[in-house]
């Protein structure tokens, strides 16, 4: 799907190319298809990830379909994390989103801080040393656990580092989705190295994801 830019108006614009992408993965004879974007499964507010995942399931014959929302949820809940220090790469509009979608399922956004890029390719060049030292300039007592958002960003990368500089679980969006993915297919794959969720995989219980 076409996206220039990080903000709301380009994310919903991108939604328009859902059915072609669509048709394509159907074509391949896929077992799950995975929205793979934060911003673009948030952007409409609480429950949308669910709708957009039930639009894509449709269009592709009824394969099951996830979205990085709707794992970055149930990833928080996994781990048990309810205040959290929520971080994006994103411009101010973009990170008062996220952070006002987090805190409609329950969770506490106890601080809430973007990094400002403006491009896509900016967020994707963003060092991990550099996402590692803004997490930790960032961290706050009262939290519990910290998540770092976009699938574009390595945080996924820079997670088990965060963990250990800072002793809370790091979720992140590709971790998550990952995870969840896992989850769905049922497969037993624990990796090492991107944080607690991915060190932790038991498609075992599963079945209330």
């Amino acid at each position: 799907m076409w996206l220039r830019g990080s903000d709301a108006t380009v994310l919903a614009r991108m939604n328009h190319d859902i059915e072609t992408a669509t048709a394509h993965l159907h074509s391949a004879g896929v077992d799950l298809l995975v929205y793979a974007c934060t911003g673009g499964s948030m952007i409409n507010g609480p429950g949308h990830d669910l709708a957009l995942a039930a639009r894509i399931s449709e269009q592709a014959g009824g394969i099951p379909t996830i979205t990085t929302t709707t794992a970055i949820l149930a990833g928080l809940h996994r781990l048990g994390l309810e205040r959290l220090v929520v971080l994006a790469p994103y411009q101010p509009d973009m990170t008062e989103i996220l952070g006002a979608f987090l805190a409609s399922p329950g969770f506490e956004v106890r601080h809430l801080a973007g990094r400002n890029h403006t491009s896509n390719r900016e967020i994707g060049a963003d060092r991990i040393e550099d996402i590692v030292a803004f997490a930790v300039e960032n961290d706050r007592a009262e939290a519990d656990g910290f998540f770092m958002s976009c699938t574009n960003w390595r945080a996924m990368a820079a997670a088990a580092k965060i963990e250990w500089l800072t002793g809370k679980p790091v979720v992140t969006a590709n971790q998550a989705t990952i995870w969840l993915a896992w989850q769905k297919l049922g497969l037993d794959a624990t990796v090492p190295g991107y944080g607690r969720l991915l060190e932790n995989c038991n498609p075992a219980n599963s079945a209330h994801l």
